[in-house]
């Protein structure tokens, strides 16, 4: 393709004309004198740098090279940075020098104050419609920002796993890996009150993503793995500040003609997990105490009629009970006094269709069983004088971490961790990874400030090579983690929303799990769950059985749907509490693994262009204003909005829908989008999808999607025979991707399934399969029948379903 520069003046006649480079459908002119990059997509402007100079620390201009003056604190996951404003200097770049095109894009010199202060590339890629910015200085301990303006109703969406907002405008959001703290409070990052390491601010989060989506068709990426700094028009009204704290600033703009596409271009470009085994979409339920609880647990699953594929036991370690709950005790491999038979146990559990999951995190705690071992060995990091950096670690007592940074360190733990596998362990919770000290001294030699975020992208890592070779005769492997930074998104399987507060708090309670999953959709993990009932009792009070009711139809109504005992064990409602959480609990779990068909062909969408199943509306519904905003709704997929009651004592809420027809997904007369008031007792919750839609859903009574050998009485979804269970919305699909099914890939490609829509009102009193007549029952708000393999099913009074799957299967059909 032949470049192109021209210089041109497109400005005041006072600044000096740009120079243009250009590459497909992008343009990107490069302003000297005063400094600026505007980003042009066929001819209009997309995005745009400030110009020149600027005021403020750090300052609106173009950009800006800073000094770092601050001292950093660690104390049980938490850091604390103490700025020293008396040194803060901040150096503009108001010109850029020498700017010279290249095959790529250009290159520049950026100065200010009379001086040289480092140099500047813009690449461009056509097929990605990326632009890639980096300036970079050679002065040490610095850190650089570059300005944007961003009018009034731009939504800046995104951040990682946030949770009080998904819309940052007006917010100044660091982005440091750390843990959440226990409570979270929306006070200001920088002010640390009180016992500042036990209580959590706005931002702080395991997972920060320094990543966002704009509502004016471009997603902005700043690559590093220092702390980056993001002002969404906070310091200045009009515009956005990205800040590096690197010597490099690494900015990658992706821009489109909506901002779903640019969206899609940067999770392509940040990267794709390979889609996970079928059974992470099906329940996973814990159990504890050891192998004969363990045991009794499976058979009650089994006998009251829970759907499940997966046990996980994380006190396979050993355990502990004190004054704040049940605790792990933190050695590396199996308590033989609680699971003397781990192994026969693991056999047990797969031949009754469960998955077996255990526990790992990378503390070496002095208690554990392999410090010696480690610490004798030098796996650890170190400090700065050469000896085992020692913290108090989760227990209270010593600890310290392993060097990811170390070869010998990370071969030796994976020999140790997988001993786990050989055992039995088909997978685990991969914890924690936000605790590396920014004054640690590592192996490889690197700062700790520049590689504590990329701590958790190196366990994933370390996490995705000990499962890389599935065991023959074993359920597939799975590991499930808390902690990511950017880059994570290749290597992370599942991601759960950490430990959220047994109770309906704001930050940090129940209602924190939509906007950390709006987040994490937002940033590339698709496979979202949370710890249903939540986990931290400290400071509040244990879950309630109403906070199970409302937590399990969430969790049936999110990609993962996976029970916590939590600390609170004894105290914290449960699914075995009473007939009535059992009974609760068994129906939605059963609703999940029905729903499991859905999940697995959404997966599809993510794999085509980076869609969610976690899914922040206005990623489909872009012209809802509210939908940019809203932390209380999202669409499960493409085409179930789900509303949760999240206010103890509450049975109704008021619920957003987009325009158009909707229907109850359970049953019910069409409403209209807008606003609407939606009643759900503490046993049910609000969920919609558009008229004229279909979900195909695996049939009812699937009790695992494993094999259950040892278990007659178990079904399995092989025993289905391809069985499906679909209903049938009527009304006309506004977007037709809602009438049509691919059993793998959902909306995408050939569809195996199509629905043509029917007329809203009276319900078809008769039916014609292929030509022949079926029988069809109808009750006061739905019609059902029953049919058998490949072909058109026509409905009386309007309606056309083609089945097209190539088996000889039978299809419930629910007509609504």
């Amino acid at each position: 393709m032949r470049w192109i520069w021209i210089a041109v003046c497109l400005v005041a006649c006072s600044s000096d004309p740009p120079v243009e480079v250009a590459r497909g459908r992008i343009t990107v002119q490069i302003y000297p004198d005063p400094a600026r990059i505007a980003i042009l997509l066929d001819g209009t402007e997309v995005w745009t740098t400030r110009a020149g100079n600027g005021s403020g620390k750090p300052p609106d201009g173009f950009a800006a090279i800073g000094s770092q003056t601050s001292t950093v604190e660690m104390h049980f996951g938490s850091f604390r940075f103490t700025e020293d404003e008396t040194k803060e200097t901040w150096q503009s770049i108001g010109e850029l020098g020498a700017i010279t095109p290249t095959e790529a894009g250009a290159t520049f010199a950026l100065q200010g104050g009379g001086g040289a202060l480092g140099t500047g590339t813009v690449t461009i890629d056509p097929a990605t419609l990326d632009v890639r910015i980096v300036l970079e200085t050679d002065r040490p301990d610095s850190r650089i920002a570059i300005a944007a303006p961003t009018p009034s109703d731009e939504h800046l969406v995104g951040l990682g796993g946030q949770s009080f907002d998904i819309d940052h405008r007006g917010e100044r959001v660091p982005l440091w890996v750390q843990e959440d703290g226990i409570e979270k409070f929306p006070d200001p990052d920088d002010q640390y009150m009180g016992v500042w390491f036990l209580h959590g601010r706005k931002h702080t989060t395991h997972t920060p993503m320094p990543m966002l989506l704009s509502s004016r068709n471009y997603a902005l990426v700043v690559d590093t793995n220092g702390r980056a700094v993001f002002d969404l028009a906070k310091a200045h009204p009009d515009t956005a500040i990205y800040e590096a704290w690197d010597t490099k600033l690494d900015l990658h703009v992706f821009v489109g003609d909506t901002s779903r596409d640019a969206f899609s271009q940067m999770i392509a470009w940040v990267g794709k997990p390979v889609r996970p085994p079928r059974l992470i979409f099906a329940p996973w339920v814990d159990a504890l105490f050891g192998s004969a609880n363990v045991r009794r647990v499976a058979q009650s699953l089994r006998s009251n009629g829970v759907a499940s594929s997966v046990i996980w036991t994380e006190d396979w370690r050993g355990g502990d009970e004190g004054a704040n709950g049940y605790a792990l005790k933190e050695n590396w491999r199996v308590d033989r006094s609680l699971y003397p038979d781990f192994e026969q146990l693991a056999d047990d559990l797969r031949g009754m269709g469960f998955a077996f999951h255990t526990y790992h995190n990378t503390f070496i705690d002095s208690t554990a069983d392999v410090f010696g071992e480690a610490t004798g060995a030098g796996y650890p990091i170190k400090d700065a004088s050469g000896a085992t950096f020692m913290f108090t670690g989760v227990k209270f007592n010593p600890a310290t971490m392993l060097d990811l940074t170390n070869p010998a360190a990370v071969s030796w733990a994976t020999s140790v961790m997988t001993e786990a596998i050989t055992l039995g362990s088909d997978g685990w919770m991969a914890d924690f990874a936000e605790w590396l000290p920014a004054n640690a001294t590592l192996a490889s030699g690197e700062p700790a400030l520049a590689v504590h975020n990329r701590y958790p992208v190196d366990w994933a890592r370390m996490n995705e090579h000990m499962f890389a070779t599935p065991k023959p005769g074993r359920p597939p492997p799975v590991y499930f983690m808390r902690s990511a930074w950017l880059h994570s998104q290749p290597h992370v399987q599942v991601m759960w929303a950490g430990d959220q507060q047994t109770d309906w708090s704001e930050g940090d309670g129940f209602p924190s799990v939509i906007p950390i999953g709006l987040g994490m959709g937002l940033a590339g993990f698709p496979y979202f769950g949370h710890d249903i009932g939540g986990y931290m009792s400290q400071g509040t009070v244990p879950t309630s059985e109403e906070l199970f009711f409302r937590w399990t139809t969430l969790g049936a109504l999110s990609p993962v749907m996976r029970t916590h005992h939590g600390r609170a064990v004894r105290r914290n409602v449960q699914w075995e509490t009473n007939p009535a959480t059992i009974a609760h609990f068994a129906r939605w779990t059963r609703f999940h693994m029905q729903l499991a068909a859905y999940l697995w062909g959404s997966s599809g969408s993510f794999e085509h262009d980076g869609s969610p199943l976690f899914r922040l509306i206005a990623l489909d519904y872009p012209d809802e204003a509210w939908a940019w905003t809203s932390i209380d709704e999202y669409l499960l997929g493409d085409r179930i909005l789900v509303a949760p009651i999240l206010v103890a004592g509450q049975s109704s809420r008021t619920v957003q829908l987009p325009a158009g027809q909707w229907y109850p997904m359970f049953g019910g007369a069409p409403i209209e989008g807008g606003e609407v008031t939606a009643v759900a007792s503490r046993s049910e919750i609000p969920a919609f999808v558009p008229a004229g839609s279909m979900l195909v859903l695996y049939p009812a009574g699937v009790d695992t999607v494993l094999p259950a050998a040892a278990l007659a009485s178990a079904t399995t979804l092989a025993q289905t025979n391809e069985a499906r269970e679909v209903w049938l919305y009527s009304g006309t699909a506004t977007n037709r991707a809602h009438a049509q099914w691919h059993d793998d890939n959902g909306p995408v490609g050939p569809p195996h399934w199509t629905w043509s829509g029917r007329p809203v009102g009276a319900l078809p009193a008769s039916a014609m399969f292929n030509g022949a007549p079926v029988p069809i029952t109808t009750n006061a708000d739905s019609a059902t029948l029953t049919i058998s393999g490949d072909g058109r099913l026509e409905l009386a009074g309007g309606g056309t379903l083609m089945i097209a799957r190539g088996v000889s299967a039978t299809y419930k059909i629910v007509l609504r």
